[in-house]
């Protein structure tokens, strides 16, 4: 198992300021105006990852496309109460069946099984965007309303600092649809398997356009007394080995969907679609491959290509460096964030180098008080097993504009 590890330095925990998070911003209203209102009150502010006891590496980390991971940032007092809370709310039937669910922990021993409550992944959405309602976290009657209100408020000023520390304005700034917050439980041998996310919007087939995407991702554990060895239930990251000789991510509307694997002489090198790169449909050839690793685009794709098929047929490494990159040495570096599978997928399992042999892998045990973030689009991530407990967290996205 790789070694555990933490992409930051663990912090004493922290007295909050006036300045850290606006308490009880938005508490009368629904969970989503609420909550634009509570990041708007803390842009307004000026609240600094300083202020909110971040460490300086967190911009550049997140960046990179590495994992930021801050041990002790909740204060116990805070941490224990949530972690009350979560426990009562789960106990009381608040939870439900989340989409990420591993559906049937008994098919491990061979019979039909099936979902599990007590076993599998559930939720307790604050808003469930799909629908525009409220979710049971914010529901007044259930349970410590008001501690999930001051923790709300918290992380609407950790998101407005980003937007500034990351220059992605719209983060304090953006619209309708965009609050995803919960808590999060795992039953006694529940997983997550490896993904993104959020991906380019030309690789969610048949999903309809929305003006706001992923753009951070986030976590703090509520467990208490965890020891990973025994435990498990680690994050398990799959970084690039390499730096980035780039910011991952996005740039302006295009989202990167691979690497160019670093070499002797090139670094990492973060690739990204355009699919405005020629007018036309979605089943024309619009679509170009680049990187920006040495201060200008480069194009990949000579011409530009149809997203469909090329995009939904190349999922793995195999077919994508023989249909999307022209040059044959780019080719032989290329390799997709996480590769969807398809009938040409070229994989299945990997070891610590991963998939393409220039990954590292980093496991972040779920320590009551550890906040967790990084890059909603170039990480890949997955939830290992625990073992003989439960294991809860409070999860989310930070949202940002779609740009055109």
């Amino acid at each position: 198992m790789a070694s555990i590890l933490l992409g930051a330095l663990a912090l004493k925990p922290f007295t909050p300021s006036r300045r850290q998070f606006v308490t009880g911003a938005g508490a009368a209203l629904g969970a989503e105006s609420g909550w634009l209102s509570a990041v708007g009150a803390a842009a307004a502010a000026g609240v600094t990852l300083d202020d909110l006891g971040l460490p300086p590496s967190t911009t550049s980390d997140i960046a990179a496309g590495r994992i930021v991971a801050v041990q002790n940032w909740m204060p116990e007092a805070e941490l224990s109460v949530l972690r009350a809370d979560a426990r009562a709310a789960f106990a009381a039937g608040h939870y439900k069946a989340d989409a990420l669910a591993t559906y049937g922990q008994k098919n491990k021993a061979g019979s039909a099984g099936g979902f599990d409550a007590g076993s599998d992944r559930m939720v307790m959405p604050s808003f469930y965007p799909s629908k525009g309602t409220d979710g049971p976290w914010v529901d007044a009657s259930i349970g410590n309303a008001a501690a999930r209100r001051a923790f709300k408020s918290r992380m609407a000023s950790v998101k407005a600092a980003l937007g500034t520390a990351l220059e992605r304005p719209s983060l304090a700034a953006d619209g309708a649809q965009t609050h995803e917050m919960s808590y999060t439980r795992y039953g006694p041998g529940a997983f997550l398997a490896r993904h993104t996310d959020e991906h380019h919007g030309m690789l969610k087939i048949g999903a309809k356009p929305r003006p706001t995407r992923r753009s951070v991702s986030w976590l703090v554990y509520l467990n208490e007394d965890w020891d990973a060895r025994s435990d498990g239930g680690c994050l398990r990251v799959h970084e690039r080995a390499a730096p980035a000789a780039a910011a991952v991510g996005a740039r302006g509307p295009d989202l990167q969907i691979g690497w160019l694997k670093a070499t002797s002489t090139r670094g990492e090198e973060p690739v990204f679609l355009d699919a405005r790169a020629a007018p036309g449909g979605a089943d024309d050839p619009t679509c170009v491959l680049y990187t920006t690793a040495d201060g200008a685009r480069r194009n990949l794709s000579a011409k530009p290509f149809a997203a469909k098929p090329a995009l939904y047929i190349s999922g793995g490494d195999f077919a994508a460096r023989r249909l999307l990159v022209d040059d044959a040495a780019d080719a032989a570096r290329f390799h997709r964030v996480d590769a969807p599978k398809s009938p040409l997928w070229n994989g299945g399992g990997y070891g610590p180098a991963g998939e393409d042999g220039g990954e590292r892998i980093r496991d972040i045990p779920p320590e009551g008080g550890t906040l967790v973030l990084f890059d909603s689009v170039s990480l890949p991530h997955e939830v290992m097993p625990t073992v003989g407990r439960e294991r809860f967290a409070l999860s989310g996205w930070f949202h940002e504009a779609v740009l055109s």
